[in-house]
């Protein structure tokens, strides 16, 4: 441990949220009681006044609040915003003391502080009220209250058409923002994720039992707590542990390694936040976005391959994808946006009432239009990133201005018409709590979870009950516990105890009908019993049932579930039967099939009629070794040990006999020649235990011509190569530079 006693300041600042709350409380119920006092026309008795309890501890605590909140604050922020709620925060702070001065000073018989307290009371209680005003707008953005009072008295007419808003997250994947989300992936995510995560999170090292290298770890929902929600970085745990301080022992990656800079964890989150597209990576590289008609494909050695659509299967675009303006606005200004606005005019927060990330948000008539189409003098966006550093209404409002390349992009986006997609509607499932005769409209982004109601228990009896099967449960070794602040949902997890939970323990669920919302009976000894009085749990919303005996008949009662959105079979009895009932349930977002009797060819149907569910089928083996006949050349061989370094075992996988170049030599070649041209995906490789290899080739025979493949400076153990699909007879192996003899144990080719 390293103590820091200059971080004392900061560490006291952090207080600030929770100390803020005790004085706006006290002062604002002193403000009531005196208010009612002289409604009664009462005057202050001599022994003081009748809300001087609560100013007094109300006015110390305002003297914590106000210094935490001093510290906490950025000196160097230029927010007018941020400005006025310090000092109304300082400023109530004054009052508060000295309204309780003088209320001290009623109870030592002073007749001219009689008059007084009420004044300074009164005068305190809305200075409080507007710095609080202003510490909301920091937080809910400008606006906020205001915003209150227009969806009371000027409704919309369109309000009740069942239709919700589109947010980043529920965007489809033809969207800007999941095109950006695609785009931070392959320009910074992956590289940040290869360098600082995958060496203890890979293939070669799973800590935690967690890989970042796939998405199947790193989205799912399932873990405790989720390690990414798509959508959501707030909620998401890699979020929050890599930007921890550097001396905490929680921040990753860890405090001996270095940290990520500001700009990859800009990038990192900026990515979560668009729904965190994973491209599928297969034996043939990149081939779309992960799921895109909800299937999760099979697992090969480099990611999941995104199965090919069925046939008949028609994607739907906006709008055409080689449409300049399109291009133009997805590539460029919708990223730009994102960059450089949506921190403070996004989904979380939008100052001045602005956003920046919708459509109808940026082309509503304003008092000073935002964007005019077809107009940039005329519009607001430009004429903010084009003013001078020191002026306050420059955006943005500090860190790097705009670039003259980048303004130019804007400014000629908006005098070509200012393109902007139309976003997808997507249909309110919150009235339709059983299971419909046809399946609900689609979305092209699967396994995206919907937005749940909020679990509120009001009724002291139920509260009792839930309390009651809580702690029976506990006593059992089950853990139990709720899994949000906001609101009364909680979980029971089962897997713990395997096979010593039965049917008998799960009867102590009893109780929690009204706030079970996540349910784990992974590898359990439940039987078909439990499973069926499951119907009781309407609030279940994530459901592991994995290596149990469930069946398709048990399907049948969890199809009546109207909130679940996640279920785990993976290792059970159902079979393609009970694929129809899936496609059925309203809320499923996500299934997880592997080793089941489901087979591929149902689940793909499955996936083809409901594009928004993640249908998980497994892993699959991935390309395997060519088992034909193989001619074996080299360039030389070491003299004299022809037997024990046989050429003709370098293709069989064999380790017990290897290749090696003549003694003196640093380079060489291996060729393998086969009887009929094949279709390679990619070769195995492995120079054995002393790896000395620095420079390497992989070629290719086509047309009487050597094409390099593939390429590398080190072999190592069973190093896989894959590549595009290449129809060749002929390929070596050509080996330019090696601190030693080269040797190579084995040289394979893969098929599909």
């Amino acid at each position: 441990m390293n103590l820091d006693l200059t971080a004392i300041p900061d560490l006291f600042g952090r207080f600030h949220p929770l100390l803020l709350h005790f004085p706006l409380g006290l002062l604002l119920w002193a403000g009531v009681v005196e208010a009612a006092e002289l409604f009664r026309r009462r005057q202050i008795p001599s022994n003081g006044p009748a809300s001087l309890p609560f100013v007094i501890p109300g006015a110390l605590l305002a003297v914590f609040a106000s210094t935490s909140g001093w510290m906490l604050a950025d000196p160097g922020d230029p927010d007018p915003v941020l400005g006025w709620h310090r000092w109304l925060g300082v400023s109530t702070t004054m009052m508060a003391l000295l309204t309780m001065g003088v209320g001290i000073a009623v109870t030592r018989g002073s007749k001219v502080a009689s008059g007084a307290y009420r004044v300074s009371l009164f005068i305190c209680v809305p200075i409080l009220a507007a710095g609080g005003h202003f510490g909301g707008e920091l937080k809910w953005g400008e606006g906020f209250l205001e915003k209150g009072f227009e969806k009371v008295f000027y409704a919309t007419s369109d309000s009740g058409d069942g239709l919700v808003e589109v947010t980043a997250s529920q965007g489809d994947v033809d969207s800007p923002q999941e095109k950006l989300g695609l785009k931070l992936y392959h320009e910074e995510v992956r590289a940040t994720l290869d360098q600082h995560c995958v060496q203890c999170h890979g293939p070669d090292k799973v800590k935690g039992k967690l890989r970042l290298d796939v998405a199947g770890d790193l989205k799912d929902l399932q873990r405790d707590p989720p390690v990414m929600v798509p959508g959501d970085p707030d909620s998401s745990l890699i979020v929050e542990l890599i930007m921890l301080s550097d001396d905490d022992e929680d921040r990753m990656p860890p405090p001996e390694e270095p940290g990520l800079s500001e700009e990859e964890v800009r990038g990192l989150v900026e990515w979560v936040r668009a729904g965190a597209p994973w491209p599928a990576e297969g034996p043939r590289g990149v081939s779309g976005v992960a799921g895109v008609i909800g299937f999760a494909g099979e697992v090969g050695e480099s990611g999941a391959e995104q199965q090919p659509l069925p046939d008949g299967h028609e994607t739907d675009e906006d709008e055409d994808p080689e449409d300049p303006a399109a291009l133009h606005f997805k590539e460029d200004v919708f990223p730009l946006l994102a960059r450089t606005c949506f921190e403070c005019h996004g989904p979380d927060k939008q100052k001045g009432g602005l956003r920046l990330d919708l459509k109808s948000a940026v082309f509503a008539d304003r008092e000073f239009p935002t964007v005019v189409s077809g107009d940039p003098e005329e519009s607001e966006l430009i004429l903010r990133v084009t003013l001078g550093d020191d002026d306050d209404d420059r955006m943005p409002p500090e860190g790097e201005r705009l670039t003259e390349d980048q303004i130019a992009s804007l400014s000629k986006w908006i005098e070509e018409g200012a393109f902007w997609p139309e976003a997808q509607e997507v249909p309110d499932q919150s009235s339709s709590p059983g299971v419909p005769d046809t399946p609900q409209a689609r979305s092209k982004t699967p396994g995206q979870i919907p937005e749940m109601p909020k679990i509120l228990l009001e009724n002291p009896q139920v509260k009792a009950e839930v309390a009651q099967s809580i702690s029976a449960l506990q006593d059992l070794g089950v853990r139990v516990a709720p899994i949000s602040h906001n609101d009364e949902s909680h979980e029971a997890v089962f897997r713990l105890l395997r096979r010593g939970a039965d049917d008998q323990m799960v009867a102590g669920l009893a109780g929690l009908e009204p706030v079970l919302t996540r349910l784990d009976l992974a590898g359990t000894s439940v039987t078909a019993e439990s499973i069926r009085g499951l119907w009781r749990f309407s609030r279940l919303r994530v459901l592991n049932l994995s290596e149990t005996v469930i069946g398709d008949d048990e399907v049948a009662t969890l199809a009546g579930l109207p909130e679940l959105t996640v279920l785990n079979l993976f290792g059970t009895k159902v079979t393609d039967d009970c694929l129809q009932l899936l496609e059925r349930m309203p809320s499923l977002r996500r299934v997880y099939l592997w080793r089941s009797g489901v087979t591929t060819a149902a689940a793909q149907q499955l996936a083809s009629r409901r594009p928004e569910l993640l249908v998980n089928i497994g892993v699959a083996k991935g390309p395997q070794i060519l088992k034909a006949t193989v001619q074996v050349e080299a360039s030389g061989i070491w003299p004299g040990r022809e037997e024990e370094l046989a050429v003709d075992h370098v293709h069989d996988g064999s380790v017990t006999t290897i290749w090696a170049g003549p003694e003196e030599a640093r380079s060489g070649w291996v060729q393998l020649t086969l009887d009929s041209p094949h279709e390679v995906v990619g070769v195995v490789l492995d120079e054995g235990a002393f790896p000395r290899i620095q420079n390497f080739l992989v070629e290719a025979q086509v047309d009487s011509n050597w094409v390099e493949i593939a390429s590398g400076t080190t072999i190592g153990s069973k190093k896989k190569i894959l590549f595009d699909p290449l129809q060749a007879k002929m390929i070596r192996l050509k080996i330019l530079e090696a601190i030693e003899t080269p040797v190579i144990a084995e040289f394979d080719l893969l098929v599909n």
